[in-house]
């Protein structure tokens, strides 16, 4: 204290003590995000793919399907040029760009989608399993064990001959990824929910009367979102990689449908041709969208880190 101030002057200077603000987890979480460079390069990036995949139909001015009458001279397609900017393909001359617009806002659809299925039925089923424990753990987890067995290619071209004459609609597809991809999600809330549920507070709530059914989905799952929302990001990534995969090899989305992966199997065949362009740009998609998500999802991880600094 200044011995020379006098006492209004004393009165009149801040308190700082008064003045720190007092901020919760998801605000720390925020300035914590904001210095990760990486993860707002991510963002970015992930958020350009996003507004491409939504306002570029309605931009660009070409048909997705057909833009032109097949052209001998032509018959491998046209490199980029004022008029295409990423060329046109073969035989009909689909303009690439419209059609990695398209792909991209399904793609994109289909892992979003699938994604959040998969942490909502991972959460429930790893939020029972890790509370609960006993019986109903152990058969929970045989369950998990046993459906982590199957391989998801040879599932997908079981419901693709089933259901879709050899292809899959999106729909199907998302239902797919999203009913294979709560595996991984489950065990990871099942070890959080082992850990969150010897907890003082969740004693207390038990001692109050407070139903298992609240304490699991009021009191654990919002403690256990950090981890939660970090898998479900990266998710995203799996399943475009997935779908563009599967798509790849012929037996995913219906050819007719543009997807990232569909775009990518229709240019091998001209890609010994000189075609390059029909391969690189949705290819080129697909990594900045994954490149996007991984970024982005290892600032949430740093992020959402209680003992990370602010």
């Amino acid at each position: 204290m200044d011995s020379g101030a006098t006492l209004e002057e004393l009165e009149q200077r801040p308190d700082y003590d008064v003045q720190l603000e007092s901020l919760n987890q998801w605000q720390l979480a925020w300035r914590r995000f904001k210095r990760h460079r990486m993860a707002l390069l991510g963002s970015a990036l992930f958020l350009f793919m996003v507004v491409v995949g939504l306002i570029g139909p309605f931009i660009i001015p070409y048909d997705d399907t057909k833009i032109g009458l097949p052209d001998a001279k032509f018959n491998a397609g046209r490199p980029p040029s004022i008029a295409h900017l990423f060329g046109d393909t073969g035989r009909l001359h689909r303009d690439v760009l419209t059609l990695v617009v398209n792909g991209t806002r399904l793609s994109l659809l289909i892992g979003v989608l699938a994604s959040a299925i998969s942490a909502i039925v991972g959460t429930f089923v790893g939020g029972i399993a890790g509370y609960f424990g006993g019986w109903l753990d152990t058969i929970l987890m045989r369950i998990v064990d046993a459906l982590l067995s199957l391989p998801l290619l040879f599932v997908i071209l079981a419901f693709s001959q089933f259901l879709g004459e050899g292809h899959a609609s999106w729909p199907t597809m998302v239902l797919i990824f999203g009913m294979f991809g709560w595996l991984g999600i489950a065990r990871l809330v099942r070890a959080v929910m082992l850990s969150l549920r010897e907890e003082d507070y969740v004693d207390a709530a038990r001692a109050a009367g407070v139903s298992d059914v609240r304490i699991i989905f009021r009191h654990l799952v919002p403690n256990s979102l950090s981890p939660i929302i970090v898998a479900t990001t990266l998710g995203v990534a799996g399943v475009i990689i997935g779908e563009a995969f599967v798509s790849f090899l012929g037996f995913g989305v219906d050819p007719a449908t543009p997807t990232l992966g569909n775009i990518l199997s229709g240019a091998l065949e001209f890609i010994s041709q000189g075609n390059w362009w029909w391969a690189f740009f949705p290819g080129a998609a697909i990594v900045l969208i994954v490149l996007g998500i991984n970024f982005m999802g290892d600032g949430l991880r740093d992020a959402l880190d209680p003992r990370a600094k602010v």
